[in-house]
């Protein structure tokens, strides 16, 4: 059984496939979201072999799923990619070949845990190289992204599912409840946090995508 095969195996819980799932190749799968993380982050194959201290022979069968990494070399791609390696396993043998780039069920969002801040991020599209990323932000009580802003290239909008959230853009701060929405363009700095003690909730879109 070849490494990514194990992994995908071990805690996986039973699943409905389907005739056409079944005949997903793990390794296949790994590779295309590999590719496709390398899209989003506008890496080269050099760039990212150089990167991850890999051959750029070797990652170009990775991503073609000609082969099946070592933990430790999927370790530094993943660093390189600036993901947990758990995403490029999430329901890998049980993700339907018609629903590539399509659709994102509920039980498959890829997640990333700011515990130190108490902010979660479920992301919501597929990780295809698009243009458009949608996420829920969940923060825990006075959670959120720090008090330093921070600034990036593109545009983001969103609106508060839940909660009383504080958004700061330049210099200005809103206090923003559920039903309010907001658009700025990325670079500007800015900030947000959770003002209540309850969970908040923030449906939020950011392009291009930043994870």
């Amino acid at each position: 059984m070849s490494t990514i095969k194990a992994l995908s195996a071990m805690g996986t819980p039973p699943a409905q496939t389907t005739q056409d799932s079944l005949s997903q190749d793990p390794d296949a799968i790994v590779g295309r979201r590999i590719r496709a993380r390398r899209r989003i982050r506008k890496l080269s194959l050099e760039s990212l072999a150089r990167e991850a201290e890999v051959s750029i022979g070797l990652l170009s069968q990775i991503e073609r799923g000609l082969s099946s990494p070592s933990i430790s070399v999927l370790r530094r791609i993943c660093t390189a990619l600036q993901i947990p390696m758990n995403w490029l396993f999430s329901d890998a043998d049980s993700e339907a070949p018609e629903e590539a780039g399509l659709i994102v069920r509920a039980g498959r969002r890829r997640t990333l845990d700011f515990s130190g801040r108490g902010m979660v991020k479920e992301l919501l599209t597929p990780d295809d190289g698009g243009n458009l990323q949608l996420m829920i932000v969940r923060l825990e009580g006075h959670g959120g992204s720090g008090m330093e802003p921070y600034s990036h290239v593109g545009e983001e909008a969103g609106t508060v599912l839940k909660g009383t959230v504080e958004l700061a853009v330049d210099d200005l701060v809103f206090v923003l409840n559920a039903g309010d929405t907001f658009r700025f363009d990325s670079p500007r700095p800015h900030r947000f946090r959770n003002l209540g003690e309850d969970e908040a909730e923030i449906l939020w879109a950011v392009t291009p995508p930043f994870y």
